[in-house]
């Protein structure tokens, strides 16, 4: 087929990216939840995010997760609309030396333009992949860009080292921390392996709003004991993709939370919706 000829290409307005993103640049706790969401897609098993008291001040989100190079930053980072399960498939790969099972949590490539909630103009990135650290400077201020590099440096860095760190200058949308923690929390903490701070205090089960009680359960006739946590989803976020029983062993996701446990149901569907039941 002969190459057509092109009479003129997709012009941006210069607020096109944060008009399509809806409550990820007008709600910080959806924001914030998703810049954790992408750590937990990166493989983290750690993040620790400082939220500033007031405007004018840093936000930061870093993660130990496997990092960007130059090539994932220019074809992922910069990709609107990137579609992670084409790409990278549905299982998260872990930095060298960690082990689990994790499922991603991105699909439609949003999730990043987070930061745009505390400030539409631009935000800064450092992460760190095989041995080369990555700084730069992201804008929406380039005329007929959605979104643009403005500064670009690149430097060696140890072999081992990996991760990335988000920083903004918070000119708007300042998130309210009890809150954040909350929500962060119920959607996270389902896995002991993946470990969240705000403003330098880590989140516990036991200090989640909706948490209801834990106790310790001894299987008869071994030496095997289970200590159980019930959490009250009314309280807690509903819309995780995690829901139901989870097992943990040795401080890692034994499968994935489920109402169904081998051929037996615990819990169907209107159950759940229909009685206001803690799970």
């Amino acid at each position: 087929m002969p190459e057509e000829k092109i009479i003129h290409g997709s012009l941006f307005e210069d607020d096109y990216l944060v008009r399509s993103l809806g409550g990820i640049v007008s709600q910080p706790e959806t924001a914030l939840t998703e810049l954790v969401a992408n750590a937990w897609d990166a493989g983290a098993t750690e993040v620790k995010i400082f939220i500033p008291s007031e405007k004018g001040q840093k936000l930061t989100v870093e993660d130990n997760g496997v990092g960007m190079s130059q090539e994932d930053f220019h074809n992922r980072w910069m990709k609107l609309r990137y579609d992670r399960i084409k790409h990278q498939g549905k299982k998260v790969i872990f930095p060298i030396g960690i082990q689990g099972t994790r499922f991603a949590y991105g699909r439609n490539g949003v999730g990043r333009h987070g930061l745009l909630c505390f400030n539409d103009n631009e935000y800064y990135i450092q992460t760190t992949k095989d041995g080369k650290n990555l700084t730069l400077t992201v804008t929406t201020q380039i005329k007929d860009m959605p979104i643009a590099i403005t500064n670009e440096e690149e430097s060696n860095a140890d072999k081992m080292a990996h991760g990335t760190k988000l920083e903004v200058i918070v000119l708007q949308n300042l998130p309210n921390i009890e809150r954040i923690r909350d929500i962060i929390a119920a959607k996270f903490l389902h896995d002991p392996q993946f470990k969240i701070e705000i403003n330098r205090v880590s989140l516990q089960l036991e200090d989640l709003k909706g948490f209801l009680d834990q106790t310790t359960i001894n299987v008869p006739d071994t030496d095997i004991s289970l200590m159980a946590y019930f959490i009250d989803s009314q309280k807690a976020l509903r819309k995780s993709i995690y829901q139901g029983i989870a097992f943990w062993q040795g401080g890692r996701l034994v499968g994935e939370p489920s109402w169904i446990l081998g051929q037996e149901v615990i819990l169907t569907e209107e159950q759940h919706w229909q009685k206001d039941t803690p799970w």
